[in-house]
Order: C-alpha cells, then structure tokens, then sequence
C-alpha cells in the first residue's frame, strides 16, 4: 500500500468553518473517486511555531490509484475550494517497510 500524507498550513484567518467543511468534503470524496483505500484527517493539537494544521493519512492501492485520485474532478474540485486558504502545503508519499521486504525498522534507507 502507498502511503499518502498531506500537510496543510492555513492563511491567517481562515475560519474554523472552512477547515471543518473541508475536512467534510474530504471524507465525502471517498463515496465519489474510487482508490481511496483509508483516509484520516488530524488536526494539530499544541500550535507550535513548527505546527501544521492540518495531516491527510491515506493509503492507496499503487501509485497509478493515487495518480487518478489526484486527476480526478471531485478531487480538484475541493482543491479548488480550499487552495485559496492555504498558505503552505507538504506531502510524503512512501511504501511501508513490512511490504518492501525490509525487515529492520531501525534503520532508514530511500525506496
């Protein structure tokens, strides 16, 4: 499975509104783009200077499953509604160790 995070910082005064009906229409984007095999959402707890707001925990099937996620029109129609509040955005995007035959978890090494 590959992992998607997405990191969110929003622009100064961007209400709780927004990010709530974000949030919504994110966990609604799962009944209408096929691939999307979890989805999480945390929002940031202690607000540090170092904090990002807001984390997207999903997991896809393959990177080809992300790809037609990310092309799709619901997908860019909520990038569309919550780009103009976002003053930073960051993504990671791996295969767990355990599914590439890695077996020491101590360790860190590129794909």
């Amino acid at each position: 499975m590959l992992q998607h995070y997405v990191f969110l910082k929003y622009r100064d005064g961007t209400t709780e509104g927004h990010v709530v009906a974000f949030c919504e229409r994110m966990f609604a984007l799962r009944r209408t783009v096929g691939g999307i095999e979890h989805l999480e959402i945390g929002r940031d707890e202690l607000h540090d200077a170092r904090s990002w707001d807001l984390v997207l925990i999903m997991e896809f099937a393959s990177v080809e499953a992300l790809r037609a996620y990310q092309r799709h029109p619901d997908h860019l129609a909520l990038r569309a509604f919550n780009d103009p509040f976002v003053a930073n955005m960051a993504s990671v995007d791996f295969t767990r160790r355990a599914e590439r035959g890695l077996k020491d978890e101590r360790s860190v090494s590129r794909p």
